[in-house]
């Protein structure tokens, strides 16, 4: 399933979805509502099935994206939530930004790959691992029983995905274009302290932290409107 709404002939804001979300989830419709009622830009939105697939696959799938819609509008708005984050910063670091003018990032995922780890433990999971079999476990934020795909973690591990590993942010310094990060300090899925470290070593255009939670229930909408307004 995928929204598209072409209503500004210039700009397109293409947002990713976090890792057990969808399309259907209260931020592609906060941000298609401001879409239509400012006119301020055009919106595309698809669900991913991250778990059915590997990132470099989905990264694959985004570059497509990307410049076909730089053909037809001038300029691009990438936007992540959770994995969609992490997504959109790899995005950067192993592709052409081409008519990307900048990326708001939600409660970014750096490390999507440690957080399942330390979430599920680290028992069980050897085999996942290896790429030897699919892994299947319960989502704490939403109860979904989520399967993995076979190669999802060795194509994380050899690809070298992982955007926080200790102290080290594998990341430019200086972006190639404009960051925008906001993260909630009542965060049980993603840390906070991961976006501060992010920052203390990456120059964003701008960083936000609110009192909300993962999803950014009660903040989001604002978040967005000052973002791209």
């Amino acid at each position: 399933m995928f929204i598209y709404e072409n209503i500004n002939e210039e700009t397109l804001l293409i947002h990713l979805h976090g890792f057990a979300s969808s399309v259907r989830s209260s931020k592609v419709l906060a941000i298609k509502d401001l879409a239509i009622s400012t006119g301020r830009f055009s919106i595309f939105a698809m669900d991913m099935d991250y778990q059915s697939t590997t990132t470099s696959r989905v990264l694959e799938v985004l570059d497509s994206l990307v410049k076909g819609f730089c053909r037809k509008f001038k300029k691009l708005i990438l936007s992540g939530s959770s994995h969609g984050g992490y997504i959109s910063l790899n995005y950067l670091r192993f592709y052409s930004p081409e008519c990307i003018e900048r990326v708001l990032l939600f409660a970014p995922s750096y490390n999507t790959l440690r957080l399942t780890l330390e979430e599920v433990g680290y028992r069980g999971v050897e085999e996942w691992l290896e790429g030897k079999k699919e892994f299947s476990f319960v989502e704490c934020e939403t109860g979904l029983e989520i399967t993995m795909h076979k190669d999802f973690a060795v194509d994380i591990l050899q690809k070298g995905y992982e955007i926080l590993e200790g102290d080290n942010v594998n990341f430019p310094e200086v972006p190639p274009v404009s960051l925008f990060i906001a993260h909630g300090t009542q965060d049980r899925i993603v840390p906070v302290e991961h976006s501060r470290k992010f920052v203390s070593k990456v120059k964003v255009s701008a960083y936000k932290e609110v009192e909300d939670d993962h999803r950014l229930t009660n903040t989001f909408k604002t978040l967005l409107e000052e973002f791209l307004l």
